[in-house]
């Protein structure tokens, strides 16, 4: 019966890094705020004239990489925490129908 708190635990912690993974999205980031996420390279032409607005503009695009970057990196280990979880919860279950037996 002790392994059937600790499975539950373990499965509640994966469901639980599942959806913070799932929140780890660049395309879910703006939904429901009325803003719209940058589509395509950022274009100089919306700073005016000011001195530098292609640097600026190529800095504002690697900030936004870099942020995709992390997400992505973000969504791949907590996907590797979830899967870990998963195995540590089946081999509680066959220790304990191993035990059983």
């Amino acid at each position: 019966m002790t392994y059937d708190v600790h499975v539950q635990a373990l499965e509640e912690c994966g469901r639980q890094a599942r959806r913070v993974r799932n929140m780890l999205d660049l395309d879910d980031a703006f939904v429901d705020s009325g803003v719209k996420a940058p589509q395509g390279d950022t274009k100089a032409d919306i700073f005016g004239e000011l001195d530098g607005a292609a640097g600026l503009a190529a800095k504002i695009d690697a900030v936004w990489k870099s942020v995709g970057d992390e997400f992505g990196e973000g969504r791949n280990r907590l996907e590797n925490v979830e899967r870990a979880l998963s195995q540590v919860a089946t081999n509680f279950r066959n220790a304990e129908t191993g035990s059983g037996a």
